[in-house]
């Protein structure tokens, strides 16, 4: 029994859809990934400048319950320039919450009152300042979702030419 012209015409623009589907999905996970990893690279190009801690102590956020929510608050002071800046922000996307109180308990270890570090001056806006750099890990993970994209891109090029075989097939009989 044969497949009606109308049911494999469908077949191939349903996949075609989902081709396409895949394809943003991937892409728009790309380009997040790509957008962290530049954003990690750029702030390796950033001035290092000798700071000191000015302030290094543990919040805690106590939730309903016996669940805990711990965050280290940093403050330090640097010079760029001739004038004296403070910053808060250990990573460029600031402090952040977490039930984990050991990694919170390093990082006030790590950096304590009164230490000399250095830190990171962006040389466009010397008010902003980091302690440490984030991770690239996002753009060595990038072939993943590319992927999804690629694998989208194949089954669109599949079910186009599923569709103009049937047509080419219908219109020889």
């Amino acid at each position: 029994m044969s497949e009606s012209p109308r049911a494999s015409r469908g077949g191939a623009v349903y996949l075609f859809v989902m081709g396409l589907f895949l394809m943003f999905l991937g892409a728009g996970f790309c380009w997040l990934l790509w957008a962290g990893f530049k954003k990690a690279n750029e702030t390796r190009t950033w001035q290092q400048t000798p700071a000191k801690i000015l302030d290094s102590r543990l919040e805690e956020y106590q939730l309903l319950g016996d669940s805990a929510r711990y965050r280290w608050v940093v403050s330090y002071e640097y010079k760029y320039e001739g004038e004296v800046y403070t910053s808060s922000l250990h990573k460029p996307r600031g402090a952040k919450w977490t039930q984990k109180k050991k990694e919170a308990d390093e990082l006030t270890a790590k950096f304590t009152k009164g230490d000399e570090v250095e830190c990171f001056v962006n040389p466009n806006l010397p008010e902003v300042a980091i302690l440490e750099h984030d991770t690239r890990a996002s753009g060595y993970s990038i072939w993943f979702p590319a992927l999804f994209s690629i694998g989208g891109i194949g089954i669109m090029v599949g079910a186009v030419r599923s569709f103009f075989s049937k047509e080419l097939v219908q219109q020889n009989e």
